[in-house]
């Protein structure tokens, strides 16, 4: 672990990288929601469920690879880990944008106007949005947070400006799809501009660095690609099964767990370099102490914040929806529940991937997307409610914490101890130390 002072400045500025973008993103959507017609809300979220889950394809698990190799790295094998990367996500950007445009021009699918828009104009976005999710990488790997905390910002000003256009506008779909993009590519030139990738580093790639970035990729892409399918399936179901109306109504609880994951990315972002630094340090006894650590303050964080959004619950809904959505409340509650297990499904699943043990987290995320697809087929068209639908999302996480930890243990890094109790123990010291420095 970092010194104190340095991992509390560390951890502001990555709490600061989720929290700001997060709220920014909250006002856009209950500016939005208040503007929007509930049929035209209901198109962009799917459009944007579809944008997200692509996004991962294509550039999370190149992400998250980049991260385990370069932490730790100097600054020459950075510059092969980059290059390498850039020569395979660009492969598969361009393979994927000639997908999309096929679709879109051949109009098999304009039934469906929010995945019709998105194979359009993503096939300009994902070649866009390529140079900026490598930088991200990079900034995690260096723990580069000040610029972090700017690009997250910066991508959340772009619903921000959406939102904008839809009060003073109105307008479509394909309106706020072509604001998208504009407002993507200007930032790839800041990006760019500020020197903080560069994708004419595709000519340092090695063919050892790629065969090592695509060892992991292969595991971590599929990873990751479920784990967004496991939130956005709940949208695309809801969509097909029971209309652009049904999934406004949805997006506005589904929109409040987007807080619930506020701490838990911060936490990711700082912990996930650190567990892989320490992987490959072979220093199991510090991996196991960091994990400790970051669970610890992930529920230190967590119980607090939830108990009290489970007493206010109807004024969350009611602030950030309006009256027309005040029946999603129970949704709401039912997604606390969700967030009470996230935290441990998710420090699991990032430790495996940290231990480089990719095949494992997706066996993981394998088994909680058919969990929650099953349950939402079930939920949508025995019952056609929409809290049971929620439901299925808390059974998904609760597997994925169980499978999470027997999967964790399973490495032997856990071995030597009561985890929870060590758990309890850190969290009670870390409150005591708390109340003696307020005192």
């Amino acid at each position: 672990m970092l010194p104190n002072n340095k991992q509390a400045n560390v951890q502001v500025l990555a709490f600061a990288s989720q929290l700001v973008p997060a709220i920014i993103g909250v006002l856009s959507f209950m500016l939005l929601v208040r503007t929007a017609s509930p049929m035209i809300l209901g198109q962009y979220v799917i459009y944007m469920a579809a944008v997200v889950l692509f996004e991962m394809i294509k550039s999370g698990g190149l992400q998250t690879a980049l991260v385990m190799r370069a932490a730790g790295s100097s600054k020459a094998q950075l510059l092969n880990i980059t290059g390498s990367a850039y020569w395979l996500g660009a492969i598969l950007s361009f393979s994927l944008s000639l997908i999309l445009a096929i679709l879109y021009f051949s109009g098999v699918i304009a039934h469906q106007p929010g995945i019709q828009v998105f194979c359009g104009w993503y096939a300009l976005l994902g070649l866009v949005t390529l140079p900026l999710h490598i930088a991200e990488a990079t900034a995690v790997a260096r723990q580069d947070l000040r610029f972090l905390l700017w690009l997250r910002v910066s991508q959340s000003a772009n619903a921000l400006l959406i939102a904008l256009y839809a009060y003073y506008k109105g307008g479509s779909l394909q309106n706020f799809a072509t604001v998208h993009v504009c407002f993507t590519s200007f930032l790839l030139v800041m990006v760019l501009l500020c020197k903080k990738t560069n994708p004419l580093h595709i000519m340092h790639k090695t063919v050892a660095e790629v065969k090592a970035l695509f060892g992991l990729i292969k595991y971590t892409l599929a990873t990751l690609a479920t784990t967004n399918l496991l939130k956005s399936a709940d949208t695309f179901l809801i969509g097909m099964l029971m209309g652009p109306l049904a999934v406004a109504s949805y997006a506005i609880p589904l929109k409040l767990t987007e807080l619930f994951e506020i701490p838990l990315r911060s936490l990711s972002t700082t912990a996930f370099p650190q567990l892989a630094a320490k992987n490959n340090d072979r220093d199991h006894s510090a991996f196991k102490n960091c994990f400790i650590k970051y669970l610890s303050w992930a529920y230190l964080l967590y119980i607090p914040a939830l108990i009290i959004a489970l007493i206010i619950a109807p004024y969350i809904v009611l602030f950030i929806g309006g009256a027309k959505y005040a029946d999603t409340t129970p949704i709401f509650r039912m997604f606390i529940l969700y967030a009470l297990l996230l935290p441990t499904d998710r420090m699991t699943g990032i430790s495996l991937d940290a231990l480089q043990r990719p095949a494992m987290n997706f066996k993981k995320v394998f088994v909680m997307a058919t969990v929650n697809i099953i349950a939402d087929i079930l939920a949508i068209t025995l019952t056609h409610q929409l809290i049971w639908v929620a439901f299925a999302s808390v059974l998904n996480v609760a597997t994925g914490a169980i499978l999470g930890w027997y999967m964790l243990a399973r490495t032997g890094i856990l071995a030597n101890g009561n985890i929870w109790g060590q758990v309890y123990q850190y969290s009670f010291s870390f409150i005591k130390k708390g109340i003696v420095r307020f005192r």
